[in-house]
């Protein structure tokens, strides 16, 4: 192995330094050459005293953990024997893992220090501010939706009633409401459920009904059956 030419500088712990020296050298973390790393860190060490830089008990601690290693290393092994590096490199591993999570939220942090989170605003409320209740339509639906039901299993022939019913959406339903109304100008409520052919269909048309009206573009006026429903372009 070439001499390292470091520059003695202060690193955090001995576990840093020897990932440095495997860095420098390429050296495969699981097969670590004992005896040239150890002599590495000793010589590194050495540099640092003659810098009068403070070479702190836990560096000390791991050069004689490297010779001891070095020592076994040259004592003769069966298969059986675990080897003497396992502990070192699994030490080594630990260490670098902690290393990679630390640079990543050194990142992270750098990236969003001057981010700042805006208070949750209040959702805006869905309720109806026209002059009408949600009884009114809720009770002339609660009607409206018995007469379907009624009309569509009278005289039924067995065959359609297992036939599964449409999907409409209330989407569809809402341009259908507009477009209605845009011809007319105006409507009862009982007019929008004449064509209806199921509950389902019913429930979608109503649906599209209380979104148009709590978006204002619908108005409402009237009571029991006699609601009378349009457009409110055509009363400004």
């Amino acid at each position: 192995m070439e001499i390292l030419n470091l520059k003695v500088e202060q690193y955090e712990g001995p576990l840093d330094l020897l990932l440095a020296l495997i860095s420098k050298h390429k050296i495969d973390i699981f097969d670590i050459p004992i005896s040239e790393i150890c002599d590495q860190y000793i010589a590194y060490l050495d540099a640092m005293r003659k810098m009068d830089m403070e070479v702190t008990s836990e560096f000390v601690v791991m050069a004689a953990e490297l010779m001891l290693i070095k020592s076994k290393m040259l004592l003769p092994r069966t298969e059986e024997s675990e080897d003497p590096r396992a502990p070192l490199v699994d030490a080594l591993l630990e260490h670098q893992r902690a290393k990679a999570a630390a640079e990543f939220l050194k990142m992270q942090s750098a990236g969003h220090y001057d981010t700042f989170t805006k208070p949750a605003s209040e959702p805006e409320k869905s309720d109806y501010s026209r002059g009408h209740a949600v009884e009114l339509l809720t009770e002339a639906f609660a009607r409206i939706a018995d007469r379907v039901a009624a009309r569509k299993l009278e005289g039924e022939p067995e065959l359609f009633k297992r036939i599964e019913e449409r999907y409409y959406s209330v989407e569809e339903k809402s341009q259908a409401i507009l477009s209605y109304l845009d011809q007319r100008k105006n409507c009862s409520f009982i007019d929008l459920f004449l064509r209806v052919q199921s509950r389902s269909e019913a429930v979608a048309v109503f649906m599209a009904l209380l979104e148009l009206v709590r978006d204002g573009l619908i108005d409402v006026e009237g009571n029991g059956e006699d609601i009378e429903l349009s457009l409110v372009d055509a009363l400004d």
